[in-house]
């Protein structure tokens, strides 16, 4: 189990995230986003140069391999949001994702003094190396038990 005190800013975890097929993005965007530019590809060709995933979709397709990855190993109270989330660059069918996971703070409660905030960017980058996501996400885990330090 990895606890506040495992963290150390500019740490960096990496990540990959599989290609997403025409198929998984037409699905999606149609029960979730359905916008013609992820549901239409001669639309979407038209403006994009061709079909793209929708910003949830790539959220989540980057959110997938850290949450198996890391999160498990973690002593996770609980999401606290985010303080920043874009998508600079869509998405399209067949782009693989590196995925950084870079530690911006660690930061103890000053009340609860059994946990304290992790902060982390998680950064996306398509095959070229663009970036295509970034977000700024701080997380409350638990800090070391006293009788495990």
């Amino acid at each position: 189990m990895k606890y506040l005190e495992d963290f150390q800013p500019a740490q960096i975890y990496r990540f990959r995230a599989e290609p997403l097929s025409k198929e998984e993005i037409i699905a999606f965007a149609q029960e979730w986003d359905p916008q013609r530019l992820h549901t239409d590809e001669a639309y979407a060709t038209g403006i994009h140069g061709s079909l793209i995933a929708s910003g949830f979709q790539t959220m989540l397709q980057v959110f997938k391999p850290v949450m198996h990855g890391m999160m498990p190993e973690i002593a996770n109270i609980g999401g606290l949001g985010f303080d920043s989330l874009r998508w600079p660059r869509p998405i399209r069918p067949g782009e693989a994702l590196d995925i950084e996971l870079e530690v911006s703070s660690v930061t103890p409660s000053k009340t609860k003094p059994d946990r304290g905030v992790l902060a982390y960017t998680l950064r996306a980058m398509n095959p070229a190396g663009q970036v295509v996501f970034t977000a700024d996400t701080p997380v409350m885990i638990k800090r070391r038990p006293p009788e495990e330090k």
